[in-house]
């Protein structure tokens, strides 16, 4: 097992993707958390350091891409098969697999979150402005922040397991994210409330303690729950994998 995780770990370290990915979440969030902490307007009775915190929600999405490529990219350019022909258990294939994109979305998540921390505490101390936050909070949610990156990137996993078409799992992934889940939101009568609390997204930003207090669950249940989520897509992606022919 060791060998096969330290293998996907090498496919990752030597995939252009993998590094433009990542590349562009961290510089993304730095660019963006600087501008608003430096340059934003914040009422005094707020929380703008949770607000500007809340930028690095990015990361958790780039995840989720980067654990949907973990595997499309084999099947989009054929290495499944060599990889089945050293590894033929599939399922060892598939742990290995997610094990590299839960280490790859942790550390991802890990510094776009403490870089982002860093810097909005910095610039609005400079400012003169409270951030609202004490640092019991600034470490929960640097460590949320990581642990739904974690969890987003094998939540794509699954997806890209079920789906196979890289294009298209990248394209449902975001499409829940930025389109369903928010028109589901908007149903009235509590089932819209519920989809805020307990989607992907209210889940995720409940765990990074970014979630505002009307749609926030507690951070223990947010991470069981979306930990929850990604095992069932890992699941059902893995059975996929296993029942599926490929082809040479």
């Amino acid at each position: 097992m060791t060998r096969l995780l330290s293998s996907e770990l090498l496919k990752l370290r030597t995939t252009r993707t993998f590094y433009a990915l990542t590349g562009a979440a961290v510089a993304l969030i730095v660019i963006i958390a600087v501008l608003a902490a430096a340059l934003g307007k914040f009422k005094t009775t707020g929380t703008p350091g949770r607000d500007v915190l809340s930028v690095a929600g990015l990361a958790p999405l780039f995840a989720l891409v980067i654990g949907v490529t973990g595997v499309t990219s084999e099947f989009r350019h054929g290495t499944i098969t060599p990889s089945l022909l050293v590894e033929p258990v599939r399922t060892r294939l598939m742990a290995a697999k997610l094990a590299a994109q839960l280490i790859a979305g942790l550390a991802l998540g890990a510094v776009c979150y403490a870089a982002c921390a860093a810097i909005v505490s910095v610039l609005l101390s400079g400012r003169g402005i409270a951030t609202g936050m004490s640092t019991s909070h600034w470490i929960g949610a640097v460590i949320g922040g990581a642990v739904a990156s974690m969890l987003y990137a094998a939540l794509g996993l699954g997806v890209g397991a079920l789906l196979r078409n890289q294009v298209g799992a990248i394209v449902v992934v975001l499409a829940w994210v930025f389109v369903i889940e928010n028109l589901l939101g908007i149903i009235p009568g509590g089932f819209g409330d519920a989809i805020k609390k307990y989607g992907l997204s209210g889940v995720g930003s409940s765990l990074a303690r970014t979630a505002s207090h009307a749609s926030r669950i507690g951070q223990v249940p947010a991470g069981l729950l979306l930990l929850g989520y990604a095992l069932l897509l890992v699941i059902a992606g893995t059975i996929i994998v296993r029942q599926r022919d490929v082809s040479s």
